[in-house]
């Protein structure tokens, strides 16, 4: 829990967009018509109940807040649930992260967290049918997603209602950060100040210097750096109240397919997730990466963890291959992309009342 969102009362949410402070107010709500414009919806005529509820689910509070932004649309499950949890991918543009993220909303609404205990329902149901039919469709197909668009404000890319073991419903909303526009937009690097935790992904073509990747290398005209601006960028911008950053976080080494045959990531992209979630497992996958990040990255790839007053680190691969010409010519196949959206959910304490799965005691 950031310092910003732990100082709300009762009722108060951090609007996602903005970082305003939003109370549920029915006077400001909003439906969308056929041609996808906002136009006002007046409650007062919605007597039955089932009615009313079927409504207020697909509406929207117009946020009060104008000062530098544009009007913008909250809906409104997010403002009536339990306190809102927002994750953000960071990464270069290019890292994979955008297929990261939509594989995992994909295996969760696949029903990927059951087996956990946890329950998932859509904020908006016409928001998530497009998200389904964009992205995560077009991606099974094959199809190449685009990378994350410039914008001056944080990419929203969905929002789940997710209940948890103990049977509160939290709104969890997903943003996708582009590595380029945190670098120079400090409008956008405010909304950093809101957010509950944080998804780092390193992309080996970048991060590891090992020969075998040089040929890929080659061809998408990418060099072995020394760090991630966008990493470097975000954890120097995060308030801090001591030594390390009290905000969930964890580090995933992207495109892990790449490094299949490579100990000890062929160990664990053969190693499917189970449940319930294994504290002792957890802390051994992140051994293994920071041992990898140590051997084969620069030090700086690893100031994530170095960072967090608590992380876990993870390898993964969102497609389980590379892309030609705009396609994956063998399919799509992710591994291990629900690990790390695990640990974030555990260490915000969505997941267990395991006494080993406190969020004090997830993350190294």
């Amino acid at each position: 829990m950031t310092g910003t969102s732990a100082q709300l009362e009762p009722g108060q949410v951090l609007c996602p967009y903005c970082l305003e402070i939003v109370v549920h107010d029915e006077r400001a709500l909003h439906v969308r018509n056929e041609k996808l414009q906002y136009e006002r919806l007046d409650t007062e005529g919605l007597a039955n109940p089932l009615r009313r509820a079927d409504v207020l689910r697909g509406a929207f509070q117009l946020c009060g807040n104008t000062e530098g932004v544009s009007h913008h649309y909250i809906p409104v499950p997010y403002l009536t649930h339990g306190r809102p949890l927002t994750v953000a991918m960071v990464g270069t543009s290019g890292t994979g992260k955008s297929h990261l993220l939509t594989q995992m909303i994909a295996e969760v609404t696949d029903g990927g967290l059951e087996p956990y205990g946890v329950r998932w329902q859509s904020v908006n149901p016409a928001d998530h049918s497009d998200f389904m039919r964009e992205r995560v469709a077009l991606l099974r197909a094959g199809e190449q997603l685009e990378a994350t668009a410039q914008t001056p404000f944080a990419q929203f890319v969905e929002a789940l209602l997710l209940t948890g073991t103990d049977g509160e419903v939290r709104p969890v909303a997903f943003f996708d950060l582009g590595g380029e526009d945190l670098v120079r937009t400090d409008s956008l690097l405010r909304f950093l100040l809101g957010v509950d935790a944080l998804i780092f992904v390193a992309d080996p073509l970048l991060a590891c210097g090992l020969p075998q990747l040089d040929e890929a290398r080659e061809q998408y005209g990418l060099h072995v750096s020394r760090s991630d601006p966008a990493f470097e960028t975000v954890l120097d911008r995060l308030p801090r109240q001591g030594p390390y950053l009290d905000v969930a976080m964890a580090l995933v080494v992207g495109k892990a397919d790449l490094l299949r045959f490579e100990p000890p990531v062929d160990r664990w992209l053969s190693r499917p997730s189970t449940a319930p979630l294994d504290a002792r497992r957890l802390r051994e996958e992140s051994r293994d990466v920071y041992a990898f990040l140590r051997r084969h990255a620069a030090p700086a790839w690893l100031r994530p963890f170095d960072s967090a007053l608590r992380c876990t680190l993870h390898f993964a691969s969102a497609t389980g291959g590379q892309p030609a010409n705009g396609r994956f010519p063998h399919g799509v196949r992710s591994r291990r992309v629900l690990g790390p959206l695990l640990s974030i959910l555990a260490m915000c304490g969505l997941l267990s009342e395991d006494p080993a799965l406190r969020p004090s005691t997830v993350g190294m």
